[in-house]
């Protein structure tokens, strides 16, 4: 209420500024003198409605001269909400700071654990939306950018230790230093069986490698699996290409057949090298033998070729045959030396 010659009238709260609606205790005490407008007199109810907004200049008449989109001022934080802040920045004008925009920190619980009301700011002005005469800003543009002290300390192949702050159905985000890396459920093991849910929990400290960084995107990407040597590096060591290895079918796709060879290792059969299999009449967990006709230990894949496994079974029947023979002559040799003595 304010006080007009002697007559009482009201300020609808609506009317106090040009922000919108506010609480008039936030902004005056008892015994203010301030500038207002009448509205509307009721003679009969001696009812006066006055303006203190409307005695004032709207802000947003000329805003393209007193902000503008890029600007940096210096707001009060005037209230807190879990979703964001609503700060003020003079001018009869308000901003509001949302939480994503708070910290470069993705993990905001609640606005307060980061600012206090009355606490001054500087914020950068991100949006002006003159038509709902809106004004967005943001605290963490003027912050340093963590990806850029990231890519400053670390590189690709860094082995590094981070902690676990959240796991999701396609991985786990780690932290490392002072950014997360997405550990991707493909990247947590070379058992296929395993995953982010089945190895970690929120605050595990996991030990991974960089395998990815992209600045410009913020994105980092690590992998635990990559620490140890995959499945198809160890088989490499005791086969090669011309092995003849067996394997149990395991998935069937239009372009082929996967047959596990060992544990963790599997290996593809191309539907041109099944011959003389028919690729309709092969069931999952059937057995199938083959020749190994790629290995590639640096991309963990291997290919196996049925349609060659005659032509190099009777390869090592040769050579076989062949060392039989050298052997015998070898053999009669030693005897021939020892009758002539």
């Amino acid at each position: 209420f304010v006080d007009v010659g002697g007559i009482d009238g009201l300020v609808h709260y609506s009317q106090i500024s040009h922000k919108g609606p506010v609480n008039p205790s936030k902004y005056f005490e008892e015994g203010d003198e301030v500038n207002v407008v009448a509205l509307d007199y009721d003679k009969k109810k001696r009812h006066l409605s006055l303006s203190i907004k409307d005695a004032n200049p709207d802000p947003w008449e000329d805003i393209d001269s007193i902000i503008g989109v890029g600007d940096t001022v210096t707001a009060t934080v005037s209230n807190i909400e879990p979703y964001g802040v609503f700060v003020d920045l003079g001018e009869d004008l308000e901003a509001f700071l949302h939480v994503s925009e708070i910290s470069w920190d993705k993990n905001v619980k609640h606005p307060k654990d980061y600012l206090a009301n009355g606490e001054e700011i500087n914020v950068e002005v991100i949006e002006i939306d003159k038509e709902g005469r809106r004004l967005r800003v943001s605290l963490k543009n003027l912050l340093p950018k963590p990806m850029d002290a990231f890519v400053s300390q670390y590189r690709v192949g860094d082995v590094v230790t981070g902690t676990v702050t959240s796991i999701t159905d396609f991985g786990a985000f780690v932290k490392v230093g002072p950014v997360e890396g997405l550990l991707h459920n493909q990247e947590v093991s070379w058992d296929k069986s395993k995953n982010a849910k089945s190895e970690l929990n929120v605050g595990d400290e996991v030990e991974v490698k960089i395998i990815k960084i992209d600045k410009d995107a913020g994105k980092i990407s690590l992998s635990k699996k990559a620490l140890e040597d995959s499945p198809v590096k160890a088989y490499a060591q005791n086969h090669k290409n011309g092995s003849i290895v067996t394997g149990t079918v395991k998935d069937k796709k239009d372009f082929g057949v996967f047959i596990q060879l060992e544990d963790n290792v599997d290996a593809l059969i191309r539907t041109e090298d099944l011959h003389p299999l028919k690729f309709d009449e092969i069931e999952k967990g059937q057995e199938i033998k083959g020749v190994i006709s790629h290995i590639d230990p640096s991309s963990d894949r291997i290919r196996v070729s049925v349609k060659r496994l005659e032509r190099q079974e009777e390869r090592e029947a040769m050579e076989q045959l062949n060392l039989d023979q050298d052997d015998s002559m070898t053999l009669g040799d030693a005897f021939g030396d020892i009758l002539k003595k």
